[in-house]
């Protein structure tokens, strides 16, 4: 049979073979081949990397430590509450360094040193990430009242438990790391940039920056950071050293917040330009957690999608439940404000909820000029009559309250056509998340303010200040904390 012949060096062809030779190809031509090739090569090249991932991904999974809990089920739409716990727990320590930093925690078993909420909904265009105080007083079922902290001292079925039962937040996954965990991850990523002011200390947590500008942190010096509840700094103004937080625990979780984005924006960049680096990290990361045992491979992605972060403006949207200082059988414990936290919360227990555009300029539009209706979509009874006469004693006309079909997540501001300026007041009146449409068929009023779960109560809003030129603007007072606080990725 004959076949396809090469050129050959000394007789031009093989014995035996056919010869054939390719008709010359225009410059187009070829230029077109050498980019089909390029593309193809490419699209090999991805391809081969993301199944490489999936496939190290699949693999780590099937190594990872995991713990049976009984947790909420899936939404139908998809999403989940992730649950984040950085265990304080010391079973690692073995060495006199790590004895040094860590020391004992002075109680037995563990507690969870940061508790975060990451709330992925694929109708939203950007996580939510919620950081619960460690201090905040709850009822743990089974214990009685106590700082949501010692729920994980029972496990981590204990403070699922706990969030579902006492802000009715379902928990989908788990997600656990320790101390030394988390030094490790930052070793994989990179050392991570901080920018200090001002020099800054912390005897218990070894934190130690003797002058300002930028400091390069490694996994022991970001651990350093995010665990720091006693940070001082040097005021420029005295030189004295005065405290950074007014609560130390708040402070410390907006540094949390602050430091995560970060890591996470440096890792996705890692990983994207460097896949072999992106191999040490995702060996590295997956290695050191802890997870619920139906955690899977794209429960992982899921996570990376919503720490993924181009800038520090980027990735999920970091938020803390509002809370106020209280003292509860002698001890200092925070409590959540409420509405205020109950909105919030919300957003953590619906999926299918967009967090709206803001609404539009009120314009001109008064209290006196515009007719309110209400309908009551929250489930909470009383609620409609409550915002109405809310909202009259702010100087808006009452109409009619009822309860509406159904119920919603977001609270709706409708409009009559031509009623925008006064649904945009209407808004601006009302806490918690809030979307504002036009509808046609809103009659007896200019505007139905719809209760959705997220509403909040009623609040007179902030005045507007006006814009003063640049120029007169007062410059940050030097002594104030807030002003001298680190800022990752700053550098």
């Amino acid at each position: 049979m004959a076949g396809i012949a090469f050129p050959d060096h000394d007789s031009g062809t093989r014995a035996g073979t056919v010869e054939w030779m390719p008709a010359p190809r225009s410059g187009f031509a070829a230029f077109r081949g050498r980019v089909l090739l390029a593309l193809g090569l490419v699209v090999a090249i991805v391809v081969a990397t993301v199944v490489g991932t999936n496939l190290l991904v699949e693999a780590k999974l099937a190594s990872i430590p995991r713990v049976d809990l009984q947790l909420a089920p899936t939404p139908a739409g998809g999403g989940a509450n992730f649950l984040l716990i950085g265990s304080d727990t010391r079973s690692f320590v073995s060495t006199e360094l790590d004895q040094q930093m860590f020391g004992d925690s002075g109680v037995g078993g563990q507690r969870s040193d940061t508790i975060m909420v990451l709330h992925v909904d694929p109708d939203s265009e950007r996580s939510l990430l919620v950081s619960f105080p460690r201090d905040l007083w709850v009822n743990i079922p089974g214990k009685g009242n106590s700082k949501i902290n010692a729920a994980f001292n029972d496990g981590p079925q204990a403070i699922a438990d706990t969030l579902q039962s006492e802000f009715g937040v379902p928990i989908q996954h788990y997600v656990e790391v320790n101390f030394d965990s988390f030094r490790q991850i930052v070793d994989a990523v990179g050392n991570i940039s901080v920018y200090f002011p001002t020099a800054a200390r912390d005897a218990l947590s070894l934190l130690d920056v003797p002058a300002p500008g930028c400091v390069e942190l490694d996994g022991a010096g970001a651990l350093s950071f995010v665990r720091s509840r006693h940070l001082e700094l040097l005021d420029p103004a005295t030189g004295r050293w005065q405290d950074a937080d007014a609560i130390p625990d708040i402070g410390r979780i907006a540094r949390q917040q602050a430091f995560l984005r970060e890591l996470g924006r440096k890792a996705m960049n890692a990983a994207m330009s460097n896949p072999i680096k992106g191999n040490d990290i995702i060996d590295s990361a997956l290695g050191k957690l802890t997870l619920d045992q139906d955690f899977g491979r794209t429960d992982v992605f899921a996570l990376i999608d919503a720490f993924a972060a181009d800038d520090a403006t980027s990735g999920p949207e970091s938020v803390t439940v509002p809370n106020t200082p209280a003292t509860e059988g002698g001890q200092s414990v925070l409590e959540a404000t409420q509405p205020e936290a109950d909105a919030l919360l919300t957003r953590l227990r619906d999926f299918d909820t967009v967090v709206p555009d803001a609404p539009p300029d009120a314009g001109d539009a008064s209290p006196g000029d515009t007719k309110v209706k209400v309908l009551n979509a929250s489930g909470a009874t009383g609620a409609a009559a409550t915002a109405l006469s809310g909202l009259t004693d702010a100087g808006f006309e009452g109409g009619a309250t009822g309860n509406a079909d159904g119920s919603l997540g977001t609270t709706e501001v409708r409009y009559r056509p031509g009623a925008e300026a006064n649904a945009a007041l209407v808004a601006s009146y009302v806490s918690g998340p809030v979307k504002v449409v036009e509808d046609e068929s809103v009659s007896g009023a200019d505007v139905t303010l719809v209760l959705g779960r997220g509403f909040g109560g009623v609040t007179t809003p902030a005045p507007v200040a006006s814009a003063a030129p640049a120029a007169s603007a007062a410059p940050a007072d030097p002594a104030d904390p807030a002003s001298l606080a680190p800022v990752p990725g700053e550098c």
